[in-house]
C-alpha cells in the first residue's frame, strides 16, 4: 500500500467497521432494553407477519373466553328465572290437586282459585322481567319465530330447539283415519203429571218442570239460577253457562252450544271454529231409543264434541251436574294423518314424509314441532246422521274439497348467538323459547270446580315438561361454554408460547451478541485512532 496523504483508506475502513459495530450494538441495545427480539419489521419481516396473526389469535382467545363467561351469566340468569316459573307451576299443580279433592265446597275451591290466578299473572311477570344486560329472556324475543300462512286451522309451530337456518315450508296434511268424535248423553227428562205419570220433556218444557231437576234440588232454597262450567283438551280455556229454573230444554241446549263454539267471541271452547257451522252440536228432543231400551223419542241432550280426539269435561254446581247425569257412549279418537313436508326456500332439506297419530308432528322441521287442529279434512255433517248406542249424532264426513290441504310455515331463528372463538364462523347459537303462560298453556287455568280441576293436571303437567325442557336445553349449553373455556384457554396458552418464540429475545443470546459489538466497537475506535496517525508518517520523510 502507497503512501498517501489526500486518501486514508485504513483510516475509510476502521471508520466503515466501527459503524457497523455501532449499529449491531445499537439493536442489541434496543432488544436487551426492550425484551422483543423483533421491534421493527426490518428485523424479522417474515417474523413479523407470523407473530402478529399469532397475536391476534391469542388476544382473541381471550376475548372469547371472556365472551363465554358472560354467555354462561346469561344462561343461569334464564335458568334462575326458569327455576322460579317450575317452583310456581308445582304450586299450582299442588292446588289444583287440592281442589280436585270432593272434601272442598265452591268456596274453598275459588279460594284456591284466587291463589291459583296470582301464581298464574306471577309466571308473566318472571317471563315479561328477567333480564340480562337489558335483552329480556324469557318473553320469546331469543327463540324462533315460527308464522303461517293457514291461521284458520291453527298450524303453529312449536320451539323445542335450535332450528338452525330455519327456512320456508310447504306442508301437506291429509287424513287417513278421520278419528272418532266424543259423544256424551244425558239421563231422560220426564216431567210428572199430578197423578204420577211420567211424560217426555221436550225442547219447550222449562228446566224447573223437570224431574230431576227437582229431585236433586238444583233450583231450590231460593236459587234461581246455576252456573255450568265445560272445558276442553284443545285449549286452557272454560266456559262458563248460566243456567236458569226458566230457561227450557231447548235454550239450554243453546247456551251449551255456543260455549262449545262461538264465533262471537273468545269466551268459548274454541273447538272446530268454522267446520261445524251449521251442525248440530247438542242435540235435544226425541233423538233415539233410550239406552235402557224404553220406548221410541225418549228425550235427552246429546252433546257432540267438534273435532275429533278432542275430549269435553263438564263441572259445576254438584246438582245441575247430577240433574244432566252426562255419561259419555263414546271415547273419542284422534284422526291418523300423513304430513309430508317440503323445503321450498333454499331447497336443501330433502322432503320428509310422516305418519302422525293425534295432532302434533314432531322431526318433521329441524328444532320445530309441528302443533295443529284436527279438523283437516275433516267436517260434521250438519244433516247426516249415526247412530251410536240408539242415540243419533252428527256424522264425520270428509271435506268436499279433493286432495290435501297445503300450508306454508316460516321459520326465523332470532337465536342469542354467542362469539365463542377467535376468528369468523366461531359461534354457538341457543334459543329460549316464550315461557309466558299462554305459551306453557296456563293461562286460563281453572281449578274452581272439582272435575275441571281434575282435568287441568294434565295441562300443568305439559307446562311443567316444556320449562324443564327448556331448562335441560340450557345446562347443555352451559356445559358446552363451560367446556369451551377450558379448551380456549389451553388453546391460548399454546399460541402464546408460540408467538414468544418468534417475538420474544433470547437474551442469553442476544447478551452474547452485544458483548462482542461492544468488543469490536471499542477496537475499532482504538484502531482508527491508529490509522489517522499514519498520516503523521509523511512528516518523517518531510525533515
Amino acid at each position: 500500500m502507497s503512501l498517501a496523504l489526500n486518501t486514508n483508506v485504513a483510516a475509510i475502513n476502521a471508520r466503515r467497521n466501527l459503524l457497523i459495530n455501532n449499529r449491531h450494538q445499537g439493536k442489541s441495545l434496543e432488544k436487551l432494553s426492550s425484551g422483543f427480539r423483533i421491534n421493527r419489521a426490518a428485523d424479522d419481516a417474515a417474523g413479523l407477519s407470523i407473530a402478529e396473526n399469532l397475536r391476534a389469535q391469542v388476544i382473541g382467545l381471550g376475548r372469547a373466553a371472556g365472551n363465554s363467561q358472560d354467555a354462561i351469566s346469561l344462561i343461569q340468569t334464564a335458568e334462575g328465572g326458569l327455576n322460579e316459573t317450575t317452583n310456581v307451576l308445582q304450586r299450582i299443580r299442588f292446588l289444583a290437586v287440592q281442589s280436585a279433592n270432593g272434601v272442598l265446597t265452591s268456596r274453598d275451591r275459588r279460594a284456591i282459585q284466587d291463589e291459583v290466578s296470582q301464581l298464574i299473572d306471577e309466571i308473566d311477570r318472571i317471563s315479561a322481567t328477567t333480564q340480562f344486560n337489558s335483552i329480556n329472556l324469557l318473553n320469546g324475543n331469543v327463540g324462533a319465530l315460527v308464522s303461517t300462512d293457514d291461521p284458520v286451522n291453527s298450524i303453529q309451530g312449536l320451539v323445542i330447539g335450535d332450528v338452525g337456518d330455519g327456512g320456508t315450508f310447504s306442508i301437506a296434511v291429509s287424513a287417513i283415519s278421520v278419528g272418532k268424535l266424543q259423544v256424551q248423553n244425558s239421563e231422560l227428562f220426564v216431567t210428572i203429571k199430578e197423578n204420577g205419570d211420567p211424560i217426555d220433556a221436550d225442547s219447550n218444557t222449562q228446566l224447573q218442570s223437570i224431574s230431576r231437576f227437582r229431585e236433586f234440588g238444583v233450583f231450590t232454597g231460593g236459587i234461581d239460577s246455576v252456573t255450568l262450567t265445560m272445558s276442553s283438551n284443545a285449549s286452557s280455556r272454560v266456559a262458563e253457562v248460566q243456567i236458569f229454573a226458566t230457561d227450557t230444554l231447548g235454550e239450554l241446549a243453546k247456551k251449551m252450544s255456543l260455549a262449545i263454539n262461538n264465533p262471537g267471541t273468545v269466551q268459548d271452547l274454541g273447538l272446530a271454529a268454522t267446520i261445524s257451522d251449521g251442525a248440530t252440536l247438542v242435540s235435544i228432543g226425541k233423538v233415539g231409543l233410550a239406552p235402557a231400551g224404553g220406548g221410541a223419542g225418549a228425550t235427552s241432550i246429546v252433546v257432540t264434541t267438534p273435532e275429533p280426539g278432542r275430549t269435553m269435561v263438564f263441572g259445576g254446581e254438584a246438582s245441575i251436574l247430577s240433574a244432566l247425569g252426562f255419561n259419555q257412549i263414546q271415547q273419542a279418537v284422534f284422526p291418523i294423518f300423513s304430513i309430508t313436508v317440503r323445503d321450498i326456500g333454499e331447497g336443501t332439506i330433502p322432503d320428509r314424509v310422516a305418519k302422525v297419530y293425534g295432532d302434533t308432528a314432531s322431526g318433521l322441521v329441524r328444532g320445530v314441532d309441528l302443533r295443529f287442529r284436527t279438523t283437516l279434512d275433516i267436517s260434521i255433517s250438519a244433516v247426516a246422521k249415526t247412530t251410536i248406542q240408539a242415540y243419533n249424532v252428527s256424522k264425520i264426513v270428509n271435506n268436499a274439497q279433493a286432495g290435501p290441504d297445503g300450508f306454508v310455515i316460516q321459520v326465523s331463528p332470532r337465536p342469542l348467538s354467542f362469539q365463542i372463538g377467535p376468528n369468523h364462523g366461531n359461534f354457538l347459537n341457543t334459543q329460549i323459547g316464550d315461557m309466558s303462560a299462554q305459551s306453557l298453556g296456563v293461562d286460563a287455568l281453572n281449578v274452581s270446580d272439582q272435575f275441571i280441576a281434575q282435568e287441568s293436571i294434565k295441562s300443568i303437567d305439559v307446562a311443567i315438561s316444556q320449562v324443564s325442557k327448556q331448562r335441560a336445553q340450557l345446562g347443555a349449553v352451559q356445559n358446552r361454554l363451560e367446556s369451551t373455556i377450558a379448551n380456549l384457554n389451553v388453546a391460548g396458552e399454546n399460541l402464546a408460547a408460540s408467538e414468544s418464540q418468534i417475538r420474544d429475545l433470547d437474551f442469553s443470546e442476544e447478551v452474547i451478541k452485544f458483548t462482542s459489538s461492544q468488543i469490536l466497537t471499542t477496537s475499532a475506535t482504538n484502531f482508527l485512532a491508529q490509522s489517522n496517525a499514519l498520516s503523521q508518517n509523511v512528516l518523517t520523510l518531510l525533515r
